[in-house]
């Protein structure tokens, strides 16, 4: 196996225990609450292993910091408070996440317009189930 498919592995599943964990805990707290507190946890955590591991900050390119700002702008403004919601709204949390998970999709289309990624007959295949699968969770 490809190194790259062993962390993707790694990552589905530990994402996996995430959403199940978050679930509960989703359900008693508020969005703004969680954000504040997980950002909290994860500044200290941060500092700590910089401390430890004499880790030095390098300053990023005024392009590279533009991004970051967009990234993050994205992510606690659109991404995670959407996450959140269809979670704790949702009966069992993998019926959110099957149609979360469609961002695949949206990603191997976006790879091919501005990556020129591979694209043939098979992954159409692949994207055709990928849809019918997100409509058989919906309906």
């Amino acid at each position: 196996m490809d190194n790259w498919k062993y962390y993707a592995l790694v990552a589905a599943i530990f994402i996996s225990l995430r959403d199940i964990m978050s679930k509960g805990l989703f359900d008693r707290m508020t969005y703004v609450n969680y954000i504040i507190i997980a950002n909290v946890l994860v500044f200290m955590a941060t500092m700590v292993y910089v401390g430890v591991t004499d880790y030095k900050i390098k300053k990023p390119s005024l392009k590279d910091m533009g991004l970051i700002v967009l990234r993050l702008i994205l992510v606690f403004i659109i991404i995670e408070p959407s996450i959140f919601y269809a979670l704790k709204n949702s009966g069992n949390p993998g019926y959110a996440k099957s149609i979360i998970n469609l961002n695949t999709l949206f990603v191997f289309i976006l790879a091919i317009i501005f990556l020129n990624a591979e694209f043939n007959y098979e992954k159409l295949i692949g994207i055709c189930i990928m849809l019918m699968g997100g409509y058989l969770v919906m309906k």
